[in-house]
């Protein structure tokens, strides 16, 4: 064994304040320090071992440390790891064919990028050239798209939707080229409704209220709209087909370009390769990445045959945007997918937590509303079923003794803090897995709110 590696493996706690600090983070939740993985498990420095229901920031659709993927990475590595962005590389040509031919037909020409914020920034380069009269885009409320200069004024960590302004804000300056409107928050509209439980009426006001923002609200034309088919940090809110097909028939209308933003719903977590295969509903360009590499960096877009794309005039270009370690991982995670049909574990096991959940939700009133679909699962916490007042404190507190109890996870929402706790594990998290997480979170439940 190298001796950097054994140097990192016997790391203890005690030796963190010889290093912290020299380290500066900008965001993300603070956790345990994690060491090693191994499936749907991970431990720490000092060996405890957690079940994983974040998959790391929803990037490793086959858990830790897949043998399959590790051996093709190793054999990739005699080969090469990096090349010029400029040079033609067969992994990059193998990976570009396959996504065409997963996704929805119209969706042929792909361009590789390296982080989720620069990924969508190309989107909005790919809109521009489209329509070069049109300078603003349009995004939602709850909206998460990354925190770059362009991409933060499109997220709501730039506004007040914590009840605070957060780091984004300070780059306001630098991203006032957005409108946002209201997304579908069925649970809690963002505006009064006739019947609160009514989500057609809701799928109505917020298409009005889209088309209202292209027609009245917007100096000169509107360029772009950017939104997740399904929002993930704003709450794991899981918008209707009517919504969806709505607002696609809006951007056409308008000639507004539809980009969905599928970092976290693309690659299977929804049960199929992205939301626009499960939906039926094709966007003009698709962002993807967090999964894609089963944990090796890489994202991309994709784009319509109707659409004009980048050339190579250096409009967009990174230095690591052609990593042939990254490229040979999403391939083998592909043909894992195919091989061993995950996309029927996502629904059957998916839709087995979903269904023990919706028992607790009867015997837990600070369950206000549980959001599922595959292994994207949302549960919002409130105070009172009746008012739906949130409940930040409570839903954080589950995330903090869920740790003491060995299950890590993940904390979203667009309210005055976050108090949807998200349940987003591997997509090879099996049945008896399933019961490990429902008993581990009800054993949480009863230690925070008993």
């Amino acid at each position: 064994m190298d001796p950097l590696i054994k140097k990192i493996l016997n790391f203890k706690r005690e030796d963190i304040p010889n290093y912290e600090p020299y380290l500066m983070v900008g965001g993300g939740t603070p956790g345990p320090n994690l060491l090693r993985g191994q499936g749907v498990y991970v431990y720490d420095i000092e060996g405890k071992k957690y079940i994983d229901c974040t998959s790391q920031a929803w990037a490793l659709h086959l858990g830790y440390s897949n043998p399959e993927i590790n051996q093709v990475v190793k054999e990739q590595l005699e080969f090469s790891n990096h090349f010029h962005i400029g040079f033609y590389t067969v992994p990059r040509y193998l990976l570009a064919k396959k996504i065409a031919e997963l996704f929805p037909k119209k969706m042929n020409r792909v361009m590789f990028t390296i982080g989720g914020g620069v990924s969508i920034e190309a989107a909005l380069k790919i809109a521009i050239i489209n329509r070069p009269e049109a300078h603003n885009f349009i995004s939602l409320y709850g909206g998460y798209h990354g925190t770059s200069f362009m991409t933060t004024g499109a997220s709501l960590t730039s506004t007040f939707a914590y009840g605070k302004y957060q780091g984004g804000a300070k780059l306001a300056h630098f991203c006032q080229n957005f409108i946002r409107v209201p997304a579908p928050y069925y649970y809690r509209p963002y505006f009064e409704v006739c019947n609160r439980d009514d989500r057609d009426e809701v799928d109505r006001r917020c298409l009005e209220e889209l088309e209202m923002q292209i027609k009245y609200g917007s100096a000169g034309p509107v360029c772009a709209m950017i939104m997740e088919p399904l929002q993930a940090s704003g709450g794991q809110i899981i918008f209707s087909k009517n919504y969806l097909q709505g607002v696609r028939d809006i951007c056409t209308k308008y000639k507004v370009i539809l980009i969905w933003d599928c970092i976290q719903t693309a690659f299977g977590r929804m049960g199929d390769w992205s939301a626009a295969n499960y939906y039926g509903i094709t966007p003009d360009i698709m962002v993807c990445g967090k999964s894609m590499g089963a944990g090796f960096p890489i994202n991309c877009i994709v784009i319509s045959d109707d659409l004009e794309g980048v050339k190579m005039d250096f409009i967009d270009a990174h230095t690591f945007g052609n990593n042939q370690v990254s490229q040979v991982a999403a391939l083998k995670q592909i043909e894992i997918i195919e091989r061993d049909n995950i996309f029927e574990n996502v629904k059957k096991v998916g839709g087995y937590l979903r269904e023990n959940l919706e028992e607790l939700q009867k015997k837990w009133c600070c369950i206000g509303e549980i959001r599922a679909l595959g292994f994207h699962i949302g549960i919002e916490f409130v105070k009172d079923r009746d008012t739906r007042e949130a409940d930040y404190h409570g839903c954080s507190k589950m995330r903090d003794i869920g740790l003491n109890n060995g299950i890590i996870f993940g904390l979203g929402g667009s309210g005055l803090g976050k108090n949807v706790l998200k349940i987003k594990p591997p997509l090879i998290t099996t049945k008896e897995q399933a019961e490990e997480i429902l008993e581990k979170f009800e054993k949480t439940l009863k230690e925070v709110y008993r």
